[in-house]
């Protein structure tokens, strides 16, 4: 297949019109810029991750632990087509699959690959597998209430706000707001069916 010449083929769980989501490896910890991305104050200016600094043997250990031998969470990577190393992650964790619920959660880490549509198309892929294959019903989240950007691409993919947690984080020496936001499944199926 064309532009994924270096990505092995049997790694892709899912794929859209501009990004694969691929199953992730110790080789994308080793081979992409993951556990810098947490060092970068680009990248972390809206998590709370950018405090402490990381290394490449905590992401290791966070791969190990977190996420290869979990059954509550799925984190992919997102590959742009053409590419073949991840320039995020995107995941659903906490699942609860006696209430059918999840939090989601994304963060493109290549500062180049940003404001492309990349994460509105990746958090529209891992929903969709949330509904239909994983059959929750509700998929949630937290987003600092700054970051509008997030926002907008969160309500694209048809999450609404359900409330604010005042003050429930420090940034720059300032409480800011924590902005949840949720989708239900009906609301999903009734947005893609308009489409």
């Amino acid at each position: 297949m064309q532009g994924l010449s270096n990505l092995d083929e049997r790694d892709i769980f899912l794929r859209g019109k501009t990004i694969i989501l691929k199953a992730l490896s110790e080789n994308d910890v080793l081979q992409s810029g993951w556990y810098g991305w947490f060092n970068s104050e680009e990248a972390t200016e809206f998590v709370q991750q950018r405090y402490f600094p990381n290394t490449l043997q905590k992401q290791l250990e966070f791969y190990r632990s977190g996420i290869a031998n979990s059954s509550t969470k799925i984190q992919l990577g997102i590959v742009p087509n053409g590419m073949d190393t991840i320039v995020g992650v995107v995941s659903l964790s906490n699942i609860d699959f006696l209430n059918r619920k999840a939090e989601f959660g994304i963060m493109i880490g290549d500062n180049a690959s940003r404001g492309k549509g990349y994460g509105t198309e990746a958090c529209l892929l891992l929903v969709k597998h949330g509904f239909e294959r994983l059959s929750l019903n509700k998929i949630y989240l937290g987003v600092h209430a700054e970051h509008t950007a997030a926002i907008r691409s969160y309500e694209k993919v048809g999450f609404v706000q359900e409330g604010r947690l005042r003050q429930e984080m420090l940034t720059n020496g300032r409480y800011v707001d924590t902005v949840v936001m949720s989708i239900l499944a009906e609301d999903f199926r009734g947005k893609t069916a308009e489409q």
